[in-house]
């Protein structure tokens, strides 16, 4: 008998604007604003702060890379301190969760169609078209992501 807050005031005759639903992994999201620190990463703006030693991250330092669904972006280790994110949107037709990488090529691959997009942030895919690089920095663990 779990009734959602909204629901039950709405019974009432209070409204509210805001829903239920129940989140997992990496996928909460606060809908462009605020704080997800409970998921390693706060949203200010087209600014994400992501701690790297948080567990939804641990990826990112076994694989060297990361599709972050949260925040369509594949964000990318190059070394202890240096990061590159990039949108998650393939150029080709839009598909944002079929990636792979290839490090021995440096290529971001998007598994609907195979078409593979250098990290170079300069030069084009296999289908043309160039992976949206954002303006990444790092400090402290932290990694700040500007999104533009």
């Amino acid at each position: 008998m779990n009734v959602c807050p909204s629901v039950a005031m709405a019974f009432m005759g209070v409204t509210l604007l805001e829903s239920c639903s129940s989140g997992g992994d990496d996928e909460a999201d606060n809908g462009g604003g605020g704080n997800s620190n409970n998921q390693g990463y706060t949203v200010n703006g087209n600014t994400v702060v992501i701690t790297l030693s948080h567990s939804t991250f641990a990826t990112l330092n076994s694989n060297g890379w990361m599709n972050f669904t949260a925040q369509k972006m594949l964000i990318l280790k190059i070394d202890a301190s240096t990061y590159r994110a990039f949108t998650n949107s393939c150029p080709h037709q839009g598909v944002r969760t079929k990636w792979s990488y290839n490090s021995s090529q440096d290529k971001f691959k998007c598994g609907e169609h195979n078409n593979s997009y250098p990290t170079d942030c300069t030069t084009n895919g296999d289908a043309g078209g160039k992976l949206n690089c954002y303006t990444s920095s790092y400090s402290a663990g932290k990694l700040t992501v500007i999104k533009s």
